[in-house]
């Protein structure tokens, strides 16, 4: 990373230089409705024009990529096709229909403002000022909503979209420096006001995603090339640089598969948990100095030391990267504070809502295979 000096410098320097705004929205908009992918939500919208399916496929898409999205935004809409029938599910029919997904908290703040629409007896909102005020509506999601529902002019600023700019002007330091953003959020908001919001919007991500890569950019299909500082430069691979990452922190996990004729058991997570609060899965455990504790407030005790270990799993939440140990053990006795659902086998994978448990569970089903 630059010297702050350097940064500071480089900065202000980029903030004396803008795109063209007429040349950029002319062209992106042009490639863009002869390259527009048929992605789920765009043509719903074009057909229906109904805000719930952009705000769903808003929600799902942060820090989610889109092959993962679609075949789970197709059947949330099948379950919930209206952001009334959301608000009248239970909370983890909501999660069951998102599992796998990771960052499940976004999707309780969807729950959460549907609820509030529905029971105070309000409408979508009609500003963007008023989706700003809605639970897991941050400036991002706001700015994208608003534009391609409201055809209102707010840009949105995300990875692909600093990548962009920081190609157009040559800038090779880390992209999402907080000065360089704000610039870039006055750029994509001038340009909006030229028309088309949400298409401007949604072109220069899909810029971002298709041609303006992090690696290898296709230069020679951008719409842009005449005015991109970096490809005239040859500094595509400098700009922008790469960004700083933060480094992983490891976690050892037990997760305790506990079943008897042919049924498992699972456990409701603590809400005091550190991982996946509130959800149902297997029994989990965290190593603290040179014991394990179960993680939360949990009544299903500690670790068992004589369980049988039939292997391990690697998985990520965030910045931390996990290795658990599943155990495999006998049903008990368990306390009646602990809320316990035993189902058969068949019924276990598509009540588990995180990945980490899916992938124990497979990894029991492999053992269980093996021995027979």
């Amino acid at each position: 990373m630059l010297p702050k000096k350097s940064i500071d410098k480089i900065v202000e320097s980029t903030s004396d230089h803008s795109v063209d705004g007429l040349f950029f929205s002319k062209k992106i908009l042009a490639w863009y409705r002869s390259q527009e992918r048929p992605l789920p939500w765009r043509v719903l919208w074009a057909k229906h024009r109904d805000p719930w399916h952009i705000w769903v496929s808003e929600i799902m898409l942060q820090q989610t990529l889109i092959k993962s999205v679609i075949p789970v935004y197709e059947r949330f809409l099948t379950q919930f096709p209206s952001w009334a029938a959301l608000a009248q599910a239970p909370q983890e029919d909501v999660r069951l229909a998102v599992r796998g997904l990771g960052y499940y908290r976004r999707f309780d703040l969807l729950h959460k403002a549907c609820r509030q629409l529905h029971f105070e007896n309000k409408t979508l909102p009609t500003s963007h000022e008023a989706w700003l005020e809605m639970p897991g509506i941050g400036p991002y999601t706001a700015a994208a909503i608003a534009s391609i529902t409201l055809n209102l002019p707010h840009g949105v600023v995300d990875g692909n979209v600093e990548r962009v700019f920081c190609r157009l002007l040559d800038i090779r330091t880390e992209p999402n420096l907080p000065a360089l953003k704000k610039q870039f959020k006055k750029e994509m908001d001038d340009i909006c006001h030229m028309g088309s919001p949400g298409d401007v919007n949604q072109a220069v991500m899909e810029l971002g995603q298709t041609i303006c890569t992090p690696s290898n950019p296709l230069c020679e299909k951008c719409p842009l090339q005449q005015i991109c500082c970096a490809y005239s430069a040859s500094s595509q691979a400098l700009a922008p640089a790469a960004k700083t990452k933060q480094a992983p922190i490891d976690v050892k996990l037990r997760l305790e598969i506990i079943h008897a004729d042919n049924r498992a058991e699972l456990y409701l997570r603590p809400d005091d948990a550190t991982f996946l609060k509130g959800t149902w899965g297997f029994p989990t455990y965290r190593l603290h100095g040179t014991s394990w504790r179960s993680d939360g407030k949990s009544t299903h005790g500690p670790s068992p030391a004589n369980r049988k270990s039939i292997g391990s799993i690697k998985h990520s939440i965030t910045k931390h990267r996990i290795t658990a140990d599943v155990l495999v053990s006998a049903a008990r006795k368990s306390s009646k504070a602990s809320p316990i659902r035993q189902m058969a086998f068949k019924d276990v994978e598509k009540n588990l809502v995180s990945n980490l448990d899916r992938k124990a569970w497979n990894l029991f089903l492999k053992a269980n295979q093996s021995k027979n």
